[in-house]
């Protein structure tokens, strides 16, 4: 991993608002003292258990509450923290806990070649955290949810950044590509209007590659503008030049929206990230499979496939007879569906799982069946990749169509 990656964690001043706004930079406390600093040197790393066998306790000490033994041959062991001359380890079978350092040996993580992209968007921290240590095996690229760009151009974050850098650094040790996620929410007419504005954006976001040792950005589009499309491709293609200049990439994210120049898109960005659709204002599937086939067939036309990665959700949506959907995780739809005793059923038109419970509610929701459907879809066009969507609310067992697709 680039050592210069995450400055906000290893650095004692963090100029936030030589990122953030134009005001001068101001340092603030460090973030993690420096005897912790090991920790995140080690995070992620691969190892190998060194002895026949090793017992793993609860605490850095031989004293400590054992756990259970795990073998030499255990084929999967990434390392957590380090302390005191002891590994807080993680084993693919056996307890998560604490070895002496003499018993094991951190081996190095081959890069993942890149002929299918899985990609993982998340918001650091909690449940998203949980499937990076269990399943970065089987991405090979991770996206950070984080950073927004107002109409102005100006950059705001909204994250914690220990939890950021700590995320990245254990993508990082793994191995992973890692992206930035820049949320363009608004109309960007006022920053496409003055090249000083966009000047200065496009210094700010291509800060961020350096300030998180990033291999890139993610742009993506909640808004898109019809009028100013022109000037926002354009925009698109000055950042791709400043990320390039610094080692990075330009993935551009992208809703299926009728009068989009898809193939202006995919000239300003080294990828584009294809969305099914903009959000739903009623019950239904988030992402309907013939929906998408014929998103594909229609943007493939404009856009070399290989440019492409298919964004999936993987949460559910639980809506009532009136108003706004509650986002679920695929467990808590799970548990919804047991407490109220309803009837998981399947929708042929969209290939998609729902159920209706309670007064008129219904929940729709994504589950190894419907995303299988959906990532044949990359093998069928020969996309890039896909992106999954949501970290950490996904059908646990859909990793298993994710490895698929990295072996086809």
């Amino acid at each position: 991993m680039n050592r210069g990656a995450v400055v906000a964690l290893l650095s004692f001043l963090f100029y936030f608002t030589t990122i953030l706004g134009g005001e001068a930079p101001q340092p603030v406390e460090t973030l993690v003292p420096p005897a912790e600093q090991a920790s995140y040197e080690v995070l992620g790393q691969a190892a190998q258990i060194a002895l026949d066998a090793v017992t793993v306790r609860s605490a850095p000490s031989a004293q400590a509450e054992a756990l259970g033994v795990i073998k030499k041959d255990t084929p999967r062991v990434l390392i957590l923290d380090k302390q005191d001359g002891w590994y807080r380890i993680r084993p693919s079978s056996g307890p998560t806990g604490w070895v002496p350092e003499h018993a094991v040996a951190i081996t190095h993580t081959a890069p993942k070649l890149l002929d299918q992209i899985v990609l993982g968007f998340y918001e650091p921290g909690g449940a998203a955290y949980e499937t990076l240590l269990e399943h970065s095996d089987k991405l090979t690229a991770v996206a950070p949810l984080g950073w927004s760009l107002d109409s102005y151009g100006g950059l705001n974050a909204g994250f914690d950044p220990q939890e950021m850098g700590r995320s990245l650094y254990f993508a990082g040790n793994q191995e992973l590509l890692t992206f930035a996620h820049v949320q363009l929410n608004h109309n960007p007419a006022p920053m496409l209007q003055s090249p000083a504005l966009q000047r200065n954006a496009i210094s700010r976001l291509g800060q961020i590659v350096e300030e998180w040792g990033v291999k890139g950005l993610i742009l993506h589009l909640a808004y898109t503008p019809s009028a100013e499309q022109a000037e926002l491709f354009a925009f698109a293609a000055a950042l791709r030049q400043e990320l390039a200049a610094r080692g990075g990439r330009l993935l551009l994210s992208l809703p299926f929206k009728d009068g989009l120049d898809y193939g202006a898109a995919a000239q300003a960005g080294d990828y584009l990230v294809l969305r099914s659709a903009p959000e739903l204002t009623e019950p239904g599937p988030s992402a309907a499979q013939p929906e998408l086939d014929r998103m594909l067939a229609e943007v493939t036309q404009a856009v070399q496939a290989g440019k492409i990665i298919l964004a999936l959700p993987t949460s559910g949506l639980d809506w009532p007879r009136a108003g706004q959907a509650r986002v679920l995780s695929h467990a808590e739809v799970m548990e919804l569906a047991a407490a109220q005793g309803a009837k998981i059923r399947w929708d042929s038109a969209s290939l998609t799982p729902y159920f209706q419970y309670g007064n008129g509610r219904e929940v729709w929701f994504e589950n190894r069946y419907s995303l299988k459907q959906k990532l044949e879809l990359v093998s069928k066009y020969k996309l890039a990749g896909t992106a999954l969507v949501n970290l950490g609310q996904e059908d646990p067992a859909v990793w298993e169509s994710a490895a698929a697709l990295l072996r086809s």
